[in-house]
């Protein structure tokens, strides 16, 4: 259940003629800009944020970007995440400098191993609403930005009282998963998590797991009414454990003796609007459908 808070600013870039002589100034004054990444999720204790400064300079870009004062602010600025109960309550919530140094070199074409991050420990209330706040020390320049958390809901088709997601009935009989929608819950993207036992010989059994990642899911509404629901054939649940369970490795497919179902565990990621559009835009620049975050 995940929502995102960011800044998207867009700069101009303008050109003049002079005789038969075209420039381009492609080197403005500087300006500051900030750039924030963020997910809030309730389920969460620790809460990271990614805040950056935009650069430009002379020369190529992308060696700039592996440069760390080129983008990143260190403990140059103050980030607070302001929480507001519905009576007007407020609480500030102070985020700290950390470093993670768990970039490979493909993750990126900014500095890496370790890049700078903000972290807070706090738990967050889906009832409250947040205002992030940034300030820098240095310039006084100060950027906001506003939230809300995914409500909670509950799946209605299997009902609560139900343990069984019914596999064994005819292929292509159409099935249904639906829902409650949740407050402020754009999209809806369910995964099943298939779990099996392999037996290759007496006493030894390990567990293995294949997701089945369904097609995402979208709401009209976000005030928390109406339902939504998912529909699947048994049939690509079967033609994804043909694909994905055998080894491709002779050798380790021969040893196996045996393989047995075991339970199902459904996942449900729910994000608001923003991010969801985030995600689009995102897929359609990556060409290839997948969102490049």
């Amino acid at each position: 259940m995940k929502n995102i808070l960011r800044l998207l600013l867009l700069l101009a870039v303008t050109g003049s003629t002079v005789s038969c002589k075209t420039d381009f100034d492609v080197i403005a004054d500087y300006k500051e800009v900030a750039i924030v990444y963020g997910l809030l999720n309730q389920n969460d204790t620790i809460h990271y944020l990614r805040i950056n400064k935009a650069f430009l300079g002379e020369g190529n870009a992308l060696v700039y970007a592996r440069i760390p004062d080129s983008s990143s602010y260190g403990a140059n600025i103050d980030v607070i995440l302001i929480e507001t109960t519905p009576s007007g309550l407020k609480k500030e919530i102070v985020f700290d400098t950390v470093t993670l140094c768990n970039k490979e070199k493909g993750d990126s074409v900014f500095y890496y191993p370790c890049q700078l991050f903000y972290r807070a420990n706090t738990i967050l209330n889906p009832d409250n609403t947040y205002d992030l706040k940034i300030t820098n020390k240095k310039t006084g320049n100060i950027v906001t930005a506003k939230t809300n958390l995914i409500g909670n809901f509950n799946f209605t088709e299997p009902s609560a009282s139900s343990k069984f997601l019914s596999l064994k009935r005819s292929i292509t009989t159409p099935h249904t998963i639906a829902w409650v929608n949740a407050k402020n819950g754009k999209r809806y993207q369910l995964v099943i998590h298939f779990n099996y036992q392999e037996c290759t010989g007496p006493g030894d059994t390990t567990l293995h797991h294949i997701d089945w990642i369904l097609p995402s899911v979208f709401s009209d509404k976000l005030d928390g009414n109406g339902e939504s629901e998912l529909v699947f054939l048994n049939e690509d649940f079967y033609k994804l454990c043909e694909k994905s369970i055998p080894y491709s490795d002779a050798a380790l497919e021969d040893a196996v003796r045996s393989r047995y179902s075991a339970n199902c565990d459904l996942e449900m990621s729910v994000i608001g609007e923003e991010f969801s559009t985030y995600l689009d835009v995102n897929s359609h620049r990556s060409g290839d459908g997948k969102a490049s975050v």
